[in-house]
């Protein structure tokens, strides 16, 4: 555990707390309890007290009288003194170790003993039994030497006091039992602090642990790592903390990819633009520095070397505009102008015009369609563009002599389309590439078949703007249909 760690703060402050708290339990108990066993001790005496004076007032019988007091004596474990009017000992029991009859004994007349045995009561003020209330006194007393606890209640008889019952008992006794029942209290104390400890000890590293999960989360992220996660079920504040540091993780984890791919497809952008950028350059500048150093002299070659320089400039407007295009399409610049169009016309007139192109790579281009109209919404220059594209691919890999095909269909909701060559077809393991920018199955073709690269990454945005879908179908040797539905 680190110094100053929440775990020990909160540890310290939960002891702490609860010392505090136990502490001041504690002493107010024990007060508490001091004082009302006290309270107890002298309202027992005080009710046995007052229990001898009554049967004393009603008993007349001199024997029975002591008797009771004896008995008194024995179930309180106390002294028991009966006084008269005068402060005068009549009798106390055994255990003060003076007998019953000692006035006589000690030559003393019926109005008792002398001074010295007066301040052997002083404490009994007879006045206050006199009045009928009883006395009681705690502290020190001469005859027994030793702290004690009386108590003297008045005997009255036809509403006059006759006399008093005094009850001694020592301090010794009851403090002991006090204090037993004190270390009780202050045993139980340090128990609940042990428990306290303990308990707060496991809630400091329940508590802790989540944070100390999130740390090592939040270290990783700082490092760039934001695949970790915290562990953790729990339903309060500190389980709504994780969560949502798990949220952030995910959702940094997710950017921070993103942010990585269009990095890196920015990267192959740039390369691929480069790469398609440098060939036509580099034969556009061979050739005119051929014409202007007059290497070449025959006028059939030099309007060769012009005719290449014209290709190759037609071939970069083809490819910035078609970068363009794609630029507006992904950014959501592109805004489609939807109108009611026969797709059959469409589709006829996109063929004728792409006719001229088959027949000078010697492919023959067919188109299949049904006999009626068919009607759908779409933009028709980007449905036109859709398929221009399509047949354009087609045509520049299928091989002299062979055929593309064209095919309309009408389904219930949409229409369906084909464009259907006989190539070498396109590995299944390349297919998922193909709608990439710039990606190229056959990277080892001529210049004379090789296009842009974007093409079919147009198709597919476009399709998906009117809301349909492209597919391929293709195996190598066998050629490769594309597949596109509109909804109409």
């Amino acid at each position: 555990m680190k110094q100053g760690g929440i775990v020990k703060k909160l540890w310290t402050a939960t002891a702490l707390l609860v010392l505090l708290t136990l502490g001041i339990a504690t002493l107010t108990q024990l007060w508490l309890l001091q004082k009302t066993y006290y309270r107890q001790q002298v309202d027992r005496l005080l009710e046995g007290a007052r229990g001898a004076a009554d049967a004393i007032a009603t008993d007349n019988g001199t024997e029975a009288v002591y008797l009771q007091l004896e008995g008194l004596a024995g179930s309180l474990q106390a002294t028991v003194f009966l006084l008269n009017t005068e402060g005068q000992i009549i009798h106390s029991t055994s255990g003060s170790g003076w007998g019953r009859g000692m006035m006589h004994g000690m030559g003393m007349g019926p109005r008792g003993f002398g001074h010295g045995m007066r301040e052997q009561f002083a404490q009994v003020d007879m006045d206050e039994i006199l009045a009928g209330r009883p006395v009681i006194y705690r502290g020190h007393h001469p005859m027994f030497n030793t702290e004690v606890i009386t108590v003297a209640a008045p005997i009255e008889k036809d509403g006059s006091v006759m006399g008093a019952v005094v009850v001694n008992t020592p301090l010794q006794p009851i403090d002991a039992n006090l204090r037993a029942l004190q270390g009780v209290s202050i045993y139980s104390l340090l128990f609940g602090l042990l428990l306290a400890a303990l308990f707060s000890w496991f809630l400091s590293r329940s508590l802790s642990k989540p944070l100390l999960q999130m740390q090592e989360v939040a270290k990783s992220m700082a490092q760039g790592d934001y695949s970790k996660r915290v562990r953790i079920s729990r339903d309060d504040e500190i389980g709504w903390l994780a969560e949502s540091l798990n949220t952030l993780s995910r959702e940094l984890e997710e950017k921070i990819s993103l942010l990585r791919r269009v990095d890196e497809t920015r990267r192959d952008f740039v390369a691929s633009v480069s790469h398609e950028l440098r060939t036509p350059l580099t034969i556009i500048q061979g050739n005119a520095e051929a014409l202007l150093d007059r290497v070449v002299e025959d006028p059939a070659k030099q309007r060769e070397y012009l005719n290449n320089i014209l290709e190759e400039t037609l071939r970069l407007r083809r490819l910035a505009n078609e970068l363009l295009d794609l630029r507006k399409i992904e950014t959501g610049e592109v805004d489609l102008y939807k109108e009611r169009v026969d797709a059959v016309s469409l589709f006829t007139g996109v063929v004728q015009r792409m006719q001229g192109l088959a027949a000078e790579r010697e492919i023959h281009l067919r188109l299949e369609t049904p006999q009626q109209a068919v009607i759908v919404e779409a933009d028709t220059d980007r449905l036109g563009q859709i398929l221009i594209n399509l047949i354009e691919n087609a045509l520049r890999f299928s091989p002299a002599g062979g055929e593309v095909l064209v095919k309309l269909m009408e389904g219930k909701n949409e229409i369906i389309a084909e464009v259907r060559d006989n190539g070498p077809g396109i590995p299944e393991d390349e297919q998922k590439f193909i709608w990439d920018k710039f990606y190229k199955v056959d990277k080892s073709r001529s210049r004379s078949v090789s296009g842009t690269g974007l093409g079919l990454a147009i198709v597919k945005h476009l399709v998906e703007l009117h809301g349909g879908a492209v597919t391929l179908f293709s195996k190598p040797g066998q050629g490769t249909t594309f597949r596109f539905t509109i909804p109409k």
